[in-house]
Order: structure tokens, then sequence, then C-alpha cells
């Protein structure tokens, strides 16, 4: 079975150190972020099958970072908390959490949360189709195929490729796109957008001019075929 990606998002260095130690016990690859901020940006990049996240961060919320989320994806979410009330508990699971641990934990607890999260999803090592079948993307070894051809991406056009195939037939909007890709200074460059966009579709379409794999949304975004 092909490893499974797990994210800890977490402030507190020595909890990371645990998690991840427990984890790879039991063969998980395993990705740490110390902020919200940091989380969202990982879990963009690295496309990890499950999330562990802190309740309390040092520049946001737990809550808000599972929102954020839920814009882009459904990959699972584990929320690790110190508290107890069910108020907070609700929060959690009412923003889009799946789950929730409270600390301390055990770690034998842990790994049973984790996979029955995993055992909701297939494993992101599965090679994602779209655009009706004509372009495949094995986001284990980045390599691209258009129509049973390999291509050849930059890291930038691969990551956005990624990003939009991760949720077919979604529309993504301008500011969503730059922000995970190229970060926070890019969020109002739609120009920047523009360009790759169409470099993207000189290598994906077969009539760049008339696409039928990434659509335009006018006025908001683009959208990838399923």
């Amino acid at each position: 079975m092909a490893e499974r990606r797990v994210l800890i998002v977490d402030d507190d260095p020595q909890l990371r150190e645990t998690v991840t130690l427990v984890l790879q016990t039991q063969d998980y690859q395993v990705f740490a972020a110390p902020t919200g901020k940091d989380g969202l940006s990982q879990a963009a990049n690295a496309a990890p099958d499950l999330i562990i996240l802190d309740v309390m961060l040092p520049d946001m919320e737990g809550f808000e970072v599972v929102r954020e989320l839920r814009r882009l994806s459904n990959v699972p979410v584990l929320m690790l908390t110190g508290r107890t009330e069910s108020t907070d508990i609700v929060s959690g699971l009412d923003s889009g959490a799946d789950d929730y641990l409270t600390k301390p934990f055990k770690p034998d607890e842990l790994l049973a949360r984790v996979r029955a999260l995993l055992r909701r999803v297939p494993s992101t090592d599965q090679p994602i189709s779209v655009g009706d079948g004509q372009v495949e993307i094995d986001t284990k070894m980045r390599v691209v195929r258009v129509r049973n051809e390999q291509v050849d991406l930059t890291p930038t056009e691969y990551q956005l490729l990624l990003l939009m195939a991760q949720h077919p037939g979604q529309v993504m909007d301008h500011h969503t796109l730059l922000q995970r890709v190229w970060g926070d200074e890019y969020i109002n460059d739609t120009a920047y957008l523009k360009v790759y966009i169409w470099h993207l579709r000189r290598k994906l379409e077969q009539n760049p001019h008339d696409p039928n794999i990434v659509m335009t949304e006018w006025g908001v975004g683009y959208r990838l075929a399923p």
C-alpha cells in the first residue's frame, strides 16, 4: 500500500515531534507546520491524505483554518484540543472538522482515529484524472500525461494544475489560486495568473484558443473539467 501523507499543524514542537514519531511507526509520511498559514500552504502543496490540526495556533484559530481548508478540499481533519467544553467541540465539527481528540491522548487512540479517517478516502497517490480523461496526474512521481503523452510542466504550472485538479468542476476564484500558488503578495495580480493559465492551456489543450479542459469563469476564476 502506498504511504499515506499526514500533515500536523501545531505550534508545540514537542507535540509535533511526538505525533510524528507515533505516525512513522506505522509508515505514514509526515509533514509538519507550526502555524495556520503555513499549514494552509502545505495542505495546498503536499496534498495530504489527512490533517491533524491544533485548535489554538499563534496566528489563527484552528476553526478558521478548517473553514479555509473547506473552501478548497475535503481532506479529513482531526482536531487536537486541550478544551473539553462541548461548545468548543461542536464549534470544531461545525467548522468542517471530521473528528476531535482531546489532549493528552494515548498513541494507540491517535492511531485508531487516524486509521478510521483514512478509511474514508482513497490515497492521494492514486493518479488524478481530469478533463474527461485527457489529463492524468501522477502525484507521487509528479508526472503529467496528456492524451497518454507525458508533458513537461514547470513547478509553478504543476502546482496550479494540481490545485485545480483536486477540485474538478469547482470554480476556483482568482484570489484563491494566487494565494495558494504564489502567496499573499500576489493575491490581486490577476494578469500574472492569466499568463500561467495560457501556458497551461498550450500544454494541455488541443486548441488553446478554444479550451475544453481549463475553463474560464469570466470575472470569477477558472474551472478544470472533471
